[in-house]
């Protein structure tokens, strides 16, 4: 088959390409700083004392304000109290080589210097941007330039990511990637970014953002919230607005993979201004076909009825806000049945779903911030 080849691929190749290479630049410089040795070692004749480099202390506005477990500033504490009994115990065992006695191979474990991939719990890392784009008017994709290997999230799990302005302030905000797999291929981490309209800084940030610039990330952040508590009940129902979808794919992987989850009855509302905007639609309808009780409901705000595919014979697109009656149809009755839910969306998305779930019969709902 000849012809031009399409310059938005072939642009996207470029991009991989360069995220290679940087990839390939980073794991030499990581192989050749893995070689420094810390602790009391041996060079020649001589037995010295390499201390590590002490934990790097986060700024205030690192925090987001968000009730993340562990906050940045626990761990930073924690690391440091670790890193001081490191020192000391790296001190005495100086003075006991010193004095005689042998250097003991089993006394060179630094705790707080085990590296942990791509991504780091108490500071930033610089991960970069391998592809971005628009979903519609109102919301943005990236992939990071990462991959199952260095960058791991568990079920419940999301990353910090922080933006520096040219005035010099700093907003730091909770985000979840969804690892999935990327034009390339391979599984990496995805960025859904709800864009909103005024003077938000944070979508200024977003709307400015290209392929190959470099966020600063920090994770992973657990939730206190139990993740898998809905699943519990007979009927599941995943409610999710705007960047919520994320976090609530993730607990719809887990159930993916677990065959004790996997023939549950699923319900997944999805919420959206307009069709452009439903992300992940295309990996919802594969899991469908191995979860034969997973039921997809899409409602589009901002978008007039259309001739969309909205993916398999089991899924539903509504050109309508969601409501208590649209929410009542999607779930269906539940005489006599034990049904739970988790909802994550904006503020007032969480209240009113809550609200109509209740109304519906739902006993048990659980909701997460978006």
């Amino acid at each position: 088959m000849g012809g031009a080849t399409n310059p938005a691929v072939a642009t996207l190749l470029e991009e991989i390409a360069r995220a290679k290479l940087r990839a390939e630049e980073r794991r030499q410089a990581a192989a050749i700083a893995s070689t420094v040795q810390y602790g009391v070692v041996r060079e020649g004749d001589s037995v010295i004392l390499r201390l590590p480099p002490a934990p790097q202390k986060p700024a205030d506005d690192d925090c987001c304000k968000s009730g993340c477990t562990p906050c940045i500033l626990d761990s930073y504490r924690d690391r440091l109290h670790a890193y001081d009994e490191d020192i000391q115990a790296l001190r005495a065992q100086y003075e006991r080589v010193l004095n005689g006695a042998p250097i003991d191979a089993s006394e060179h474990h630094i705790r707080h210097a085990l590296p942990g991939g791509l991504l780091e719990p108490l500071q930033f890392s610089s991960i970069g941007i391998m592809h971005t784009h628009m979903l519609g008017r109102y919301a943005r994709l990236l992939v990071l330039e990462a991959s199952a290997s260095n960058f791991v999230l568990a079920l419940g799990e999301h990353v910090q990511i922080r933006a520096t302005f040219g005035d010099g302030v700093r907003i730091t905000r909770p985000y979840t990637p969804v690892m999935i797999k990327a034009p390339d291929g391979v599984v990496r981490p995805h960025l859904y970014v709800r864009l909103y309209g005024g003077d938000h800084r944070m979508s200024e940030y977003w709307r400015g953002i290209s392929a190959g610039r470099r966020l600063a990330v920090r994770g992973p952040v657990a939730t206190n919230e139990n993740m898998t508590r809905a699943f519990a009940s007979d009927v599941c129902v995943l409610a999710a607005a705007g960047s919520g979808i994320a976090p609530i794919f993730q607990v719809l992987q887990f159930a993916h993979v677990n065959s004790a989850y996997r023939n549950r009855r699923i319900v997944v509302i999805h919420c959206a201004q307009d069709h452009a905007s439903l992300w992940l639609l295309q990996e919802i309808s594969e899991f469908s076909t191995e979860m034969p009780g997973l039921e997809y409901h899409a409602f589009l705000s901002s978008e007039p009825n259309a001739n969309s595919a909205a993916g398999n014979s089991r899924s539903n697109v509504t050109y309508e806000r969601l409501s208590a009656r649209l929410l009542q149809n999607a779930v269906g009755p539940l005489a006599d049945t034990r049904c739970a839910a988790m909802v994550c969306g904006p503020e007032a998305f969480n209240r009113d779903v809550s609200m109509w779930l209740q109304i519906a019969g739902v006993s048990e709902i659980q909701t997460l911030g978006a």
